[in-house]
């Protein structure tokens, strides 16, 4: 089923009758939750529980970094930044707190950690704490640690945003960043994704172009070439959303998802217009090959048993919120004292 390969955001903080009908219709293989979606810890309990009872029940997406991007932040506190809790070597510790974060609101995966290289002038100005280290071999022991720890409690994740956004200096939420070639510096860029994907098991495609002006997301070069046969990577590859800046002069969103496919993006993120995601699944339905759909679907169920396995061997925790509270405010006050 075509709609299998979507993560879908909703509009507010219930599931609309409306959203519901859609998703009976085109049941995505991913719902994923932001800010907006979220107002007080019984809401949300109750609208990820009723997402999960949805048909062939989709994942729960999260994006839950610590810091700039932290979606809990009004019913947990901040979060120390993923920065931070690289610096102070707790990153692992970061990791348990987030993954038991989603796991305490019924959440699968993680869209964490980033990959992406400090860099001044780019990644230091656009990114700034999301970014753990100019360091490749330091920005991949933050992040296997990082990953352990949502492991640990049960939770994916992805690393993000391949092929590397550090050199990058324009937002991909708004424009369409242009990375010159320089081979030496894309190795480092490359190496914390080679060093961490297949203990991640899913990488997420960034919307950042080479010299030649294509989205990695839209270039088959990039998903197929350098993230399968080049690097040899097996698992499941996410889109950034789709409906970002940086893809603007490609097309409707409808043709950025079937492009998007086409180029090796497994799962496809819609993330606020929900109202486009039927003309998105048909798009993808009429043409993208029906082998290429397959691919992208069997890697997605491979992934989904990853999680299922990580659920499964996760360490039951008996604690309640305000526990998880105090320990996400002790860490974050170790960064800030």
């Amino acid at each position: 089923m075509t709609s299998r390969l979507f993560g879908v955001g909703i509009r507010g903080p219930e599931l609309r009758s409306e959203e519901r009908e859609l998703f009976l219709r085109y049941p995505p293989r991913a719902v994923i939750l932001f800010r907006r979606n979220v107002e007080t810890v019984d809401q949300l309990l109750r609208l990820t529980d009723e997402v999960r009872r949805l048909p062939d029940r989709p994942w729960l997406c999260l994006d839950q970094e610590g810091g700039p991007v932290d979606r809990l932040r009004d019913l947990l506190g901040s979060t120390i930044s993923y920065r931070d809790a690289a610096r102070l070597g707790s990153s692992r510790r970061a990791g348990e707190l987030a993954g038991e974060a989603c796991a305490h609101f019924g959440f699968d995966v993680d869209l964490a950690p980033v990959l992406d290289r400090l860099l001044p002038g780019a990644s230091e100005r656009v990114l700034k704490d999301r970014c753990a280290s100019d360091d490749p071999s330091e920005i991949a022991t933050a992040a296997v640690e990082f990953l352990r720890g949502l492991k640990a409690s049960g939770v994916g994740g992805c690393v993000k945003h391949f092929p590397g956004l550090g050199r990058a200096d324009l937002d991909t939420h708004k424009e369409l960043p242009r990375i010159p070639h320089d081979p030496r510096e894309e190795e480092r860029d490359l190496a914390p994704f080679r060093a961490t994907m297949e203990e991640a098991g899913a990488v997420m495609i960034s919307h950042a172009a080479g010299p030649e002006g294509r989205p990695a997301s839209l270039s088959r070069e990039i998903g197929e070439g350098l993230l399968r046969s080049r690097l040899g990577f097996t698992g499941a590859a996410f889109s950034d959303d789709l409906e970002m800046g940086a893809l603007a002069a490609f097309g409707d969103l409808p043709a950025r998802c079937a492009l998007a496919s086409t180029a090796g993006c497994d799962l496809l993120f819609v993330c606020s217009r929900i109202e486009t995601y039927p003309d998105c699944v048909e798009a993808v339905e009429r043409t993208v090959s029906a082998a290429r759909r397959r691919e992208a679907s069997a890697r997605l169920d491979a992934y989904a048993d990853r999680v299922a396995r990580i659920r499964a061997d996760a360490l039951s925790k008996e604690r309640s919120l305000p526990e998880l509270i105090s320990d996400i405010r002790e860490l974050r006050d170790r960064a800030e004292g």
